[in-house]
C-alpha cells in the first residue's frame, strides 16, 4: 500500500498531524509498512490538493503552528475502495537478506556484525510492538492482530537467526574458498 493510502488509513482512525501520522507509522505499522517523514508530508499535500483530506491550523504556545489533518468523505471512500481492491500479499524487502544472499563474498567478521545488528533491530522492533500492545487500550481486533502478527513473525525470525548464526558462519567460511576468484587464491 502506498504512503497516500497509509495516511488516509491513519486519518480514518481520527484527525492527526503529520507528526502523529509519522509516530503511528513508526510504532504500529513499522513491521509491515514503511513511511518516512519525507514521504508523509508530500503525501498529505497531494491528498489535500485532491480533496481527500482537509486541515486546520492550531496555534501552539512557543511552537510553530500545527496542521491537523482530517479525512473527507471522498478520502474515506477512496481508502475503502483501496481496501476492497488490495490483494492480501506480502512483499518482503530486506537489506539483511541481500547481505546473506551474498554472504560468501563478505568477510566473516562483517557478516557476524550484520547478523548481530539484525538481531538487535528485531529485538528493538519487538520492544516497540510489545509496548504498543500493552499501552494502547483502544486497539480494534484487527489492530491487535497486526501487532500480534508482528510479534510472532519477529520472534520467529529472532529464534531462527539465534539458532542458525554459528552454523551459518561456519558454513560460509567453508564455502568462501569455492567462490574466491583464482587470482585471490594464490
Amino acid at each position: 500500500m502506498d504512503v497516500n493510502n497509509l495516511c488516509l488509513g491513519v486519518l480514518c482512525l481520527g484527525d492527526a498531524s503529520g507528526y502523529e501520522i509519522k509516530k503511528m507509522c513508526e510504532e504500529s505499522f513499522s513491521h509491515f509498512q514503511a513511511a518516512s517523514f519525507g514521504s508523509i508530508y508530500p503525501a498529505l499535500a497531494k491528498l489535500t490538493d485532491s480533496g481527500l483530506v482537509t486541515f486546520r491550523e492550531e496555534t501552539q504556545e512557543k511552537r510553530p503552528i500545527k496542521k491537523v489533518f482530517s479525512i473527507t468523505p471522498k478520502g474515506r471512500e477512496q481508502f475503502l475502495e483501496t481496501l476492497r481492491k488490495t490483494e492480501p500479499t506480502e512483499q518482503y524487502r530486506s537489506d539483511f537478506l541481500v547481505l546473506m544472499m551474498f554472504a560468501h563474498l563478505q568477510p566473516p567478521k562483517q557478516l557476524e556484525k550484520a547478523i548481530d545488528i539484525q538481531m538487535a533491530n528485531i529485538r528493538g522492533e519487538l520492544e516497540i510492538l510489545h509496548k504498543v500492545l500493552e499501552s494502547c487500550h483502544e486497539l480494534t481486533a484487527g489492530m491487535r492482530f497486526t501487532i500480534e502478527y508482528g510479534i510472532a513473525a519477529n520472534q520467529a525470525l529472532l529464534e531462527l537467526i539465534e539458532a542458525r548464526k554459528a552454523p551459518l558462519l561456519e558454513a560460509i567460511v567453508r564455502e568462501q574458498s569455492q567462490f574466491t576468484p583464482k587470482e585471490q587464491q594464490s
